[in-house]
């Protein structure tokens, strides 16, 4: 499973990305750069009255932002960060950056084809899913793309983005604290059921209470230790520029880090952690019948918040801290605060971790849940169960197939989205091009 999805990342997929990245962004001509700024500060100083919210399923612009980012924050911001520098060195982090600048336009015309399809018909079974665009605009047999994506991202919801976020908290747990991983299990497992049972209202409630305060201070921890360390810090952020392009030597001289697997793991890790490309873009910020741009716009802050930013601080950290040789994973991110804040950063971390995953997981059982019932399924009350049920599984597996499975998933779903998505965004240019030059102010009148 490892050597298939170090096949498939390296370097086709990440070339791939990133290169589709600049074709989408000369293609909307940087609307995603342009636009965000003004959508953000018109939605947080200015928001005013929702519009588009007629669907029973719809959600608010500033709920499915902070529900998105939820869903994104997760593992990937703590112990992806941690495997992609122990595995790539600090240049990891360099195009981690990468993707996430690509990552933009892909969740900007994600959005933008959801919510503008969405407004010419009302169909309960598409509404705010990726299949949406890829059944209406991609013609003839290749419209299998849409099951097969559908496919692909319950399983995904299903068992990497569940089994890894649980495994990974009960490992951090263990290590950090010495919870044994049976209590783990039941207690995140048990918390995890009683969500999901709610349904999608229940799952956006609690993710865009609990995310932004436990992001704000996760931040403030980590900022605090860059800002008292300045110097180091600096150094810090000069060895991501250097080794980007560059082998890291080890003791000996030896080129322990070749370019190619910084590339790999950085935009490996770094679509793990943010999710632009796949497809999940629009179970949040297409669910709306408002002026497509608004979603869209938004839809690019988020690899913005989690990745250029959230990630950032935690490699930051870590390559501050120096330990990023010796170890990997959520405990490499554990120590490296704990090597500066002491066992307060210890339990600040675990603590945001145990959040982080937990808000991750619930809002891919509602992202797996669309699919579910895409493909044909109607028993949805069972389906929540047996998701729940993966969660108590998750603790008792290795680590390292699952992410190893997770990696070939999410480049799974990179082909089975970007596809269609390429072909749908260069075929109708003009007329997104169109929409998305209006500013945000425009687009609330509109």
């Amino acid at each position: 499973m490892e050597t298939l999805s170090s096949w498939l990342w390296n370097p086709f997929l990440a070339f791939i990305y990133l290169e589709l990245g600049i074709v989408f962004t000369f293609a909307t001509q940087g609307a995603a750069f342009k636009g965000m700024i003004d959508e953000v500060r018109t939605l947080f100083f200015h928001r005013g009255a929702e519009t588009g919210l007629e669907h029973e399923r719809s959600v608010a612009h500033h709920h499915a932002f902070f529900a998105a980012l939820a869903a994104s924050v997760g593992v990937g911001n703590l112990a992806g960060v941690g495997t992609a520098i122990h595995l790539g060195g600090p240049g990891a982090l360099f195009w981690m950056w990468m993707s996430a600048l690509a990552g933009m336009s892909f969740r900007m015309t994600s959005a933008y084809w959801a919510v503008k399809l969405a407004r010419r018909g009302d169909n309960p079974e598409l509404f705010a899913t990726p299949m949406l665009y890829i059944v209406t605009l991609v013609k003839g047999r290749w419209k299998w793309l849409a099951t097969g994506l559908a496919g692909v991202l319950m399983v995904k919801g299903m068992v990497t983005a569940n089994l890894i976020q649980s495994n990974s908290v009960a490992q951090a747990i263990s290590g950090e604290i010495g919870i044994s991983n049976l209590t783990t299990a039941v207690l995140l497992g048990t918390a995890v059921s009683l969500v999901v049972v709610g349904g999608f209202k229940t799952i956006l409630k609690l993710s865009t209470t609990l995310a932004p305060w436990m992001i704000l201070g996760y931040m403030l921890g980590g900022w605090a230790i860059l800002l008292f360390t300045e110097a180091h810090t600096l150094e810090a952020l000069m060895s991501v520029f250097k080794y980007a392009f560059h082998p890291y030597s080890v003791a000996g001289g030896v080129a322990g880090y070749a370019v190619l697997e910084t590339v790999q793991f950085g935009v490996a890790r770094g679509v793990f952690s943010h999710g632009s490309g796949i497809g999940i873009t629009p179970f949040w910020q297409g669910a709306n019948h408002d002026h497509p741009a608004r979603g869209a716009y938004m839809a690019a802050a988020v690899p913005v918040a989690d990745t250029l930013i959230i990630c950032t601080t935690t490699a930051l950290v870590i390559l501050t801290a120096g330990q990023w040789l010796d170890t990997t994973g959520a405990y490499l991110t554990v120590s490296s605060f704990t090597h500066f804040l002491g066992t307060g950063g210890r339990y600040m971390v675990t603590a945001c971790l145990i959040v982080f995953a937990f808000t991750t997981i619930i809002n891919w059982a509602h992202f797996s849940e669309r699919c579910f019932v895409f493909l044909g399924g109607v028993n949805v009350k069972r389906f929540r169960l047996v998701f729940a049920s993966m969660t108590f599984i998750g603790p008792f597996l290795p680590l390292a197939p699952l992410w190893s499975l997770g990696d070939i998933m999410v480049g799974s779903a990179l082909l089975l989205h970007l596809l269609p998505l390429t072909y749908i965004v260069l075929k109708h240019t003009r007329v997104m091009r169109n929409d998305l030059a209006l500013t945000a102010t425009n687009a609330l009148d509109g």
